[in-house]
């Protein structure tokens, strides 16, 4: 089968039947962490809090019950990865308390792979699944940019760590309004300059697919998400952030080629059609709140050809990475020493600093773990594609669709790993649990038809 390993003694679920607690819970208490930053009082348990997501991801691998059959294509892939790891902690360089931080932290950014097949996940679940992200995303978009039309109002406070960074960095955060006043980038549902970024970037892309689907989860649905795109270009153009922008214009390109391979003429036009209007028309609102500081930083994507470009900004990590962290590190520089783990866990006398993903998985595990993690998210990414390009009948009609859309975010999650370390983080989480559960979907619905065709 397209999607992976499919057996018919596993559980059957009607597409109608509530979804397990198991994904659904999770996903509201990764999200619900994110909102408990956000709250002045907490900021003294902030590293529990960030702590908290992923704990639940791995206490999931032991209270999740266990469906032999269940089975994701990168599971092999990511037991390699956390066996590497485990390995990693006899480098002499490795602090043990940072060592064991740093692959608790890996295998839990992995988790989903191994607990959310055995959630029995059925496209009914995986619509949920996306539509709960997809309003949350669209909620800190449209939180961002109330933010830049009411300066000072529904402000989250400052983080901490940002804030202790001195007034010269925080005064590099800020932007200067149309109005002349000056205000932090967009943190939307963040407390972080610009973190308003990144709900753009869902409220755009997942908002692309409710626009797509034939049959949308709620009434108004599409309206909300047009608006949501909407609101989610502004936040890209005031936060400044040039890499989720280009990430934007990646993943679209790739989801219009996708449409077009697979013959979805109506839904490509409906897609042009979309982008016609949301682009131009955020630009327009953007650049009449923001003026000059929307147009300013825009035109340094176009100042010279793309390679000059990346380079300039971002290009001279990665040739770092390949010329000297290359020969000095190729079997892992000792986990534990770069990132929050170095800072929480670690000590500073041996840290080291990753910008870009390369560069963290190199010091992690060296070439072997560079190549083993890149091989899992290609064979996530290219069993979503079998998903998008084939035609799914019966009561799955929405199911290719959205796998169109998980690969054009593939796409653009790898080309932000030329940008940083997406797979560090609560990033890394969201892109196995996307990819995992659609698989799962996928295995749901040849199940169901492979049963109807025996009952047949």
């Amino acid at each position: 089968m397209p999607s992976g390993r499919v057996t018919a003694t596993q559980p059957f679920r009607s597409a109608s039947s509530p979804p397990p607690p198991w994904l659904l819970g999770f996903l509201a208490l990764h999200l619900g962490c994110q909102l408990l930053l956000l709250v002045p009082w907490l900021s003294a348990g902030r590293v529990f809090i960030r702590m908290a997501a992923f704990g639940a991801s791995l206490l999931l691998l032991f209270v999740v019950p266990r469906n032999r059959a269940a089975y994701a294509p990168t599971r092999t892939l990511a037991i390699a990865v956390v066996t590497l790891l485990t390995f990693e902690l006899l480098h002499p360089d490795t602090s043990m308390v940072a060592g064991v931080a740093a692959v608790a932290l890996n295998f839990a950014i992995l988790g989903p792979i191994f607990w959310v097949p055995s959630t029995n996940v059925t496209m009914a679940t995986f619509q949920r699944l996306v539509t709960v992200l997809w309003l949350f995303y669209t909620a800190s978009a449209v939180l961002g940019v109330l933010q830049s039309y009411f300066p000072g109002h529904f402000q989250p406070p400052l983080s901490s760590i940002i804030a202790g960074h001195g007034r010269g960095q925080v005064l590099s955060l800020q932007i200067r309004l149309a109005s002349g006043e000056r205000v932090f980038r967009p943190m939307g549902l963040t407390d972080i300059p610009g973190g308003a970024a990144y709900g753009g970037l869902y409220a755009i892309l997942l908002g692309t697919g409710i626009v797509l689907l034939p049959k949308p989860p709620f009434s108004g649905a599409r309206i909300l998400a047009v608006g949501g795109m909407v609101a989610g270009m502004m936040c890209l153009y005031l936060c400044q952030v040039r890499s989720i922008m280009v990430m934007v214009g990646v993943c679209t390109i790739a989801l219009l080629g996708l449409l077009l391979v697979s013959g979805r003429g109506s839904r490509l036009l409906g897609l042009l059609a979309a982008v016609g209007v949301v682009i131009p028309g955020a630009f327009i609102l953007a650049v009449s709140l923001g003026g000059r500081a929307v147009t300013d930083r825009l035109s340094t994507l176009v100042e010279a050809d793309p390679g000059t470009v990346y380079y300039a900004h971002r290009g001279h990590f990665l040739t770092t990475t390949i010329n000297e962290y290359l020969p000095q590190f190729p079997l892992g520089a000792g986990l534990g020493r770069w990132g929050m783990i170095s800072s929480y866990f670690g000590s500073s006398s041996g840290s080291l600093w990753a910008e870009i993903q390369w560069t963290a998985w190199l010091f992690d595990g060296g070439l072997p773990l560079v190549l083993i993690y890149f091989a899992a998210v290609v064979v996530a990414s290219r069993g979503c594609l079998k998903v998008a390009l084939r035609r799914i009948s019966g009561d799955d009609p929405a199911l290719s669709l959205w796998g169109a859309v998980v690969v054009a975010y593939d796409v653009g999650a790898l080309a932000l790993c030329f940008n940083y370390p997406v797979f560090a983080g609560t990033s890394g989480i969201e892109f196995w649990l996307l990819n995992t559960a659609l698989l799962c979907a996928a295995q749901d619905s040849d199940r169901r038809l492979l049963l109807s065709r025996v009952a047949v």
